[in-house]
């Protein structure tokens, strides 16, 4: 098997490295080389403003969520040509850590499932980075056993109101966005599940550390409270098991989920 570049995989890398030379944060090459995939940390710099800025450059450049479609913040661009990106990219990919779970769950949730109007409103900004998304699953008493949430959604008028718990969320604390999984219909089991999208700012919702819990200084994870959470009617995504199953299955084993699609 030839797993030499075509030539126009060949210009595609060149054009990336290019790119990349011209415009890499290079002063923070060699920390960045030393530090983990997980907990990435600058001295003398904002790690999450730096993250930001090198987000937010490749997505002005066309270089950000390379297989998303254009008009949704990305560049159409092939497997292989991503592939080809993060080759080059190389250290510096680790800068992309507070925005994966968005590009690699959340953001394809809403790409299979929102409206149009969900699409063009959310994608393009969090392919650039200028808003965070993380996936709010896990919960005090069952852990990712998707099937035995217990937080609420009810519909009341136009909106849905939210009550709940969620814990172990990385990058719950930074985020600007939450696709959080609740129960619309208690009757249907699995299949009463519903996704939605909360924001930071959003009455009723609120944001605690897990460090003195956990006893890790610094901990990635958050806990997450909703007390009557007020949210717009057109806040959930699309169908409701599918769209949970979707994002559920972006990065964890679908034999952890007991939804029926």
């Amino acid at each position: 098997m030839n797993f030499d570049d075509t030539p126009q995989e060949a210009a595609f890398r060149a054009e990336a490295k290019a790119w990349i030379g011209a415009n890499a944060p290079k002063q923070y090459e060699d920390e960045l080389r030393k530090a983990s995939l997980v907990r990435v940390a600058l001295k003398g710099a904002n790690i999450l403003e730096v993250a930001k800025a090198w987000q937010k450059k490749k997505a002005d450049a066309g270089w950000a969520c390379l297989h998303w479609p254009k008009e949704y913040g990305g560049r159409g661009a092939s497997p292989i040509e991503r592939v080809i990106w993060q080759q080059e990219e190389g250290v510096y990919g680790k800068l992309t850590q507070p925005f994966q779970i968005g590009e690699g769950m959340c953001g394809p949730t809403v790409m299979a499932w929102g409206s149009e109007e969900h699409k063009r409103r959310y994608l393009p900004k969090l392919a650039s980075g200028e808003e965070i998304w993380c996936q709010l699953f896990s919960e005090p008493a069952g852990g990712s056993d998707v099937a035995g949430l217990r937080t609420r959604a009810e519909k009341q008028g136009d909106n849905w109101v939210i009550n709940g718990t969620k814990c172990w969320i990385t990058n719950g604390g930074k985020s600007t966005w939450y696709t959080v999984m609740a129960v619309t219909d208690p009757e249907k089991g699995a299949n009463g599940i519903s996704a939605f999208m909360v924001h930071k700012d959003d009455p009723g919702f609120t944001v605690g550390p897990l460090e003195k819990k956990l006893g890790i200084k610094g901990s990635p994870t958050a806990e997450l409270y909703f007390e009557n959470c007020r949210i717009p009617g057109d806040r959930i995504i699309g169908a409701a098991c599918l769209a949970v199953a979707a994002c559920y299955a972006g990065g964890y084993a679908a034999a952890a989920l007991r939804l029926k699609a």
